[in-house]
């Protein structure tokens, strides 16, 4: 008996082909839920209680914002407050002016665009955090101040110092944090431009570090002296400057 070759249906191919497509759509959109839940997982969450109308996803300058607002974020070493941030230099600078208080421009994002940001208004509980840094900011004149990258040129025997020819210590020159146009100014820092040094083993170390130029960081103490909000500026009085090495050894200790 002759053996029949047997042909599936024509529609069966097509039914087969349907259920393939089914099965892999079902998989992409499996892989792409899996992906967003695990997007999702690790977002950070949002505190929805101290949330204002400014609290947008995309606002990285407003985040920032949120972390300094408070006394709980202002740094206390040894006694001097840490001036390391905007938000705390524009809150020194309302401290100790004579200017009616601005929540706005404490809270207001800095920018570098010609246009200027959209002010922001303060809830009442961002009120109640100024207020307390404001309070916090009068009972603590003294300041600290950690700058990195410094260059130092090479000794001069006559005077017995090591110079500093960068634009630190300039008298009237404005100092700020991320672009904010509050800054602080030195009241007559000439003095600290000469780092002196007459012992034998720092000064090797210094000019060894000077020779591959290694640059080393500076600790700068200050008194508030007064402030300014028209011109947004903090004056500041130096009183002394600690030179340090990369393990944060003290090699000069200079006071005014």
């Amino acid at each position: 008996m002759a053996h029949r070759l047997a042909f599936p249906h024509p529609l069966q191919p097509c039914r087969a082909r349907a259920a393939l497509a089914c099965a892999l759509a079902g998989l992409t959109l499996c892989g792409v839920a899996a992906q967003a839940a695990e997007r999702a997982a690790s977002a950070p969450a949002v505190n929805l209680q101290n949330a204002s109308n400014t609290d947008l996803p995309g606002a990285p300058s407003r985040v920032r914002i949120d972390q300094s607002l408070g006394v709980h974020a202002i740094k206390v070493r040894d006694g001097s407050v840490v001036l390391d941030s905007a938000v705390l230099l524009k809150t020194y600078v309302y401290a100790y002016s004579r200017q009616a208080l601005n929540y706005s421009g404490i809270l207001t994002a800095n920018t570098e665009m010609i246009d200027p940001p959209k002010p922001v208004q303060a809830t009442a509980r961002e009120q109640q955090q100024i207020d307390a840094m404001i309070a916090f900011a009068k009972a603590h004149p003294r300041l600290q101040i950690d700058v990195d990258d410094i260059a130092l040129d090479s000794y001069v025997p006559a005077g017995k110092y090591y110079p500093i020819d960068n634009r630190l210590f300039i008298h009237g020159a404005g100092y700020y944090f991320d672009n904010s146009p509050y800054h602080y100014t030195y009241d007559h820092p000439e003095t600290f431009r000469h780092l002196q040094c007459t012992d034998a083993a720092t000064m090797k170390t210094i000019n060894d570090a000077i020779a591959n130029y290694v640059h080393f960081h500076m600790r700068i103490f200050a008194t508030v002296l007064g402030a300014d909000a028209k011109t947004q500026t903090l004056h500041l009085r130096v009183d002394e400057v600690q030179l340090r090495d990369d393990l944060g050894k003290v090699l000069i200790d200079q006071k005014a």
